[in-house]
């Protein structure tokens, strides 16, 4: 061993002299040694050493993991993930809450310490059920699963930390209970909570820089003969997720999760805690075997390579990969380095060895798999009722009456790419921003034709009735609302000289490879018009005089409040002319606050176009 080794290498010198020989596990039934690929040494599998592993002076410690769970309770589709490969391109069909639970339970049978717990981007996902009941029903299901604690993933902050803390932890209600959430569950019961903790190690509330819930987790596990031995979790979130576009929250800030892990691992270290685990929601990619890994990139494997040897195993999330991997520390002693998937398609196990007397873990008898959550196991009845459960109430939450309109708002654009559907877009954001004292705005742009990525204008709110048996002309309900407008994004208002704002409108016309160009319009709120002329040159083509604004023309040495989604202001849809806005506000999100401004205005009738006209 080099003589720079770290101290707890140098100590893990006296465990290796009790064990046969130097092997290290990564899947059930199989040891690695390590290989060099490229730079870094990594695993490769060979004959399991029965005899080293099943050593009896050992406490054995199963640690269960999920991540990227995103409220799919019931049994995904392919275009949800639900087929992953394994050894040999085998492709297994994965999913579904009623068979992670058998899974888990045929996982934890016979295991005195059995660790249950998720990396992240439990909730906040897409499943209409879920999404429309302020994701409740995963934290039923996970309740039911028995999970024990989480790291805060970038979806855990899609609503706010209150949010996650007062409503998700601990079940306080938000008005309006019953009608956006604290909805009954299967149970018959309001809802309660979370039965478990969420925690991260470094996003912070920037004017304090104090952790938004608690950094790590000391966990303890029966050593047998009364005693009790610690194992310690260090929670880091996706850097940089306070202003990710679902995410955004102006007062909060990401600390270096490097910094933060090996800080705590040395803290953790003089309290005596000597098995130490990194629970973080960020990820990479290591090829497309769910059980093993091969060429690995990604921000996790930066980390693996420089976090503290004291760290025995990283578990990861976010990238909605699979991998199962030994990635040697900086002293070059390999650990699990894991993601297990998305959408309840994995379940990862590590199985620990601590040594009985100091708690180390005893890192050449650690293995590591990834079980799929295969369909070919009995449902478990419980899970598959709460999924039922909601799966039923999110069809009558759908078919709810929400507003009417007296004729039909469409996405169809005229020739200056202006449509109702667009302008009402941008009038619900122009009103959702001035519901809020500091997100008052003065004008809403909402982009109808992006440069690339997605659209948040999906679909149309028309008279006719749909095919729903509880629709009738001039209805819209509940459902057709929530996929008209959004994608899970925050409304955020924030502030942009004239000048910029003006660059915003010529940013319309964006040139293309070969000398063309392509249309992107904004849809502008109902109290700004502008006048464009095409015959001109790409960033002369609207005169700053003709754009009004509260019957003004744009003042190009003044600032403007103007109200967008962050997807849009952070250049997700490639837009990057909103660069450089300061004074962020966040508002509301496009689902639940469109739902709102259907409430608020519960009769609507297409506006004229004419907000933006051609000079001719």
């Amino acid at each position: 061993m080099r003589t720079n080794a770290h101290p707890s290498a140098r100590k893990q010198v006296a465990v290796n002299s009790r064990i046969r020989r130097r092997t290290f596990l990564t899947t059930t039934g199989a040891i690695a040694t390590a290989t060099a690929v490229g730079d870094v040494a990594y695993a490769t599998s060979h004959a399991l050493d029965n005899a080293a592993y099943g050593a009896s002076e050992y406490v054995d410690v199963q640690l269960l993991n999920i991540t990227d769970f995103h409220g799919y309770l019931q049994p995904t589709t392919p275009s949800q993930g639900s087929v992953i490969t394994g050894a040999g391109g085998v492709q297994v069909t994965v999913g579904g809450a009623g068979y992670l639970a058998t899974h888990l339970k045929r996982l934890r049978e016979g295991q005195r310490n059995s660790i249950f717990f998720s990396s992240g981007d439990n909730f906040n996902g897409w499943p209409f059920e879920v999404d429309a009941h302020a994701n409740e029903p995963t934290i039923e299901a996970l309740n039911a699963l028995g999970l024990q604690f989480s790291t805060v993933g970038n979806h855990e902050l899609d609503h706010s930390v209150d949010f996650l803390v007062d409503h998700m932890e601990k079940g306080k209600p938000y008005p309006v209970s019953g009608r956006d959430d604290n909805f009954v569950d299967s149970t018959g019961q309001r809802f309660q909570g979370a039965n478990f903790r969420f925690y991260t190690a470094n996003i912070v509330h920037a004017d304090t820089g104090r952790t938004i819930v608690p950094p790590y987790n000391i966990e303890w596990v029966d050593a047998g003969g009364g005693r009790k031995l610690p194992i310690a979790f260090i929670h880091l979130t996706l850097v940089g997720s306070e202003v990710g576009s679902t995410s955004y929250q102006p007062g909060l800030r990401s600390l270096s999760d490097l910094e933060q892990a090996n800080k705590l691992a040395a803290q953790l270290k003089k309290r005596g805690v000597n098995a130490i685990v990194i629970n973080i929601h960020d990820g990479g990619v290591a090829g497309n075997d769910y059980n093993a890994g091969t060429n690995p990139s990604g921000p996790v494997f930066q980390l693996a390579a420089n976090a503290s040897p004291d760290i025995a195993a990283i578990v990861t999330g976010h990238w909605h990969c699979r991998f199962n991997m030994m990635v040697p520390d900086p002293n070059g002693v390999p650990r699990p380095v894991v993601e297990a998937g998305n959408h309840g398609s994995l379940i990862n196990e590590i199985n620990l060895k601590l040594d009985p007397r100091t708690g180390e873990v005893i890192r050449e008898l650690t293995r590591s798999t990834n079980h799929a959550n295969s369909r070919d196991v009995p449902l478990d009845e419980e899970l598959q009722y709460i999924a039922d459960y909601w799966t039923a109430q999110g069809k009558k939450r759908y078919a709810t009456p929400l507003a009417r309109v007296t004729a039909d708002f469409t996405r169809t654009p005229n020739a200056s790419g202006e449509s109702t559907m667009g302008n009402l877009a941008a009038d619900f954001a122009y009103w959702d921003a001035n519901q809020h004292r500091d997100g008052r705005a003065d004008l809403a742009l909402i982009s109808v034709k992006p440069v690339s990525g997605s659209n948040a204008v999906t679909g149309d709110l028309l008279f006719a009735k749909g095919t729903n048996p509880s629709d009738v002309d001039g209805t819209v309900l509940f459902g057709e609302a929530w996929g008209a407008f959004g994608y899970g994004n925050p409304i955020l208002t924030v502030t942009l000289p004239g000048t910029q704002l003006h660059a915003a409108f010529e940013a319309q016309w964006v040139p293309q490879a070969g000398g063309t160009e392509k249309f992107a319009p904004f849809a502008v709120s109902q109290n700004v018009s502008y006048t464009y002329d095409t015959t001109k040159p790409i960033g002369q083509r609207v005169d700053p005089a003709t754009v009004q604004i509260n019957g003004k023309p744009l003042d190009l040495t003044r600032d403007y409040r103007v109200a967008a989604l962050a997807y849009t202001l952070i250049g997700g849809d490639g837009t990057t002319v909103f660069a450089g806005f300061t004074d962020p506000v966040r508002n509301d999100r496009d689902h639940e606050g469109f739902i709102a401004y259907l409430r608020a205005h519960p009769v609507l009738t297409p506006a004229p176009l004419g907000r933006a006209r051609p000079v001719s």
